[in-house]
């Protein structure tokens, strides 16, 4: 599993949604309707904000998306146009993603989370995750795509941010997270930061 650990507030956040949205590459799998457990899931280019939670995205030139059959001996489907939507039943009605299977390694995962848990007025853990290369022993790798726009992603919060340590204090310590500026002034004010996600 590929990470980046980020550190960000409801200021920052903007930033990363407005690059996303800029990127052709790429694009939001929203909720587009839901009655209990049957959601219906669409692809869109752009959203308008995000609020704290998780947020899936598809690296559009990777690979179709696949919805798991949940039987071994059924094949999955594949979504014929993510653009038009989809439907999938799913055990949670409180899911906030869609379910691809583990190795789905043509979308990965953005969590927003400003207010953390570990200490009082504790800075959350946000972030980004991917699969990555993980099943590639069993015959199904990252595409050639998703690596690619991995590393690009690394580059946008890396020139748009500062690295500091993720489980130590300020300026001790490799860089293991990023935080963006509003993240990053409050945490040199003091403010405490959450390890855990």
């Amino acid at each position: 599993m590929a990470e980046i650990i980020l550190y960000i507030t409801k200021s920052d956040a903007p930033q990363i949604v407005e690059w996303l949205n800029n990127d052709d590459e790429i694009a939001w799998i929203i909720k587009a309707d839901q009655n209990k457990t049957k959601i219906r899931w669409k692809a869109v280019h752009s959203i308008t904000s995000v609020t704290e939670g998780e947020y899936c995205l598809w690296i559009i030139n990777s690979g179709i998306l696949r919805i798991p059959s949940g039987d071994p001996n059924i094949k999955d489907t594949h979504v014929l146009d993510p653009f038009k939507g989809w439907e999938q039943r799913l055990d949670d009605e409180n899911i906030e993603i869609p379910w691809f299977g583990a190795p789905a390694p043509e979308t990965f995962v953005f969590k927003f989370y400003e207010n953390g848990f570990e200490e009082e007025n504790s800075l959350a853990r946000s972030g980004f995750f991917w699969i990555g290369n993980y099943f590639a022993e069993i015959g199904i790798p990252a595409p050639d795509e998703s690596k690619k726009w991995w590393n690009k992603l690394k580059r946008f919060v890396k020139k748009n941010s500062t690295g500091i340590p993720w489980s130590k204090e300020l300026g001790t310590g490799r860089t293991g997270a990023y935080a963006f500026h509003d993240a990053y002034k409050q945490l040199q004010s003091g403010r405490p930061k959450d390890v855990n996600l």
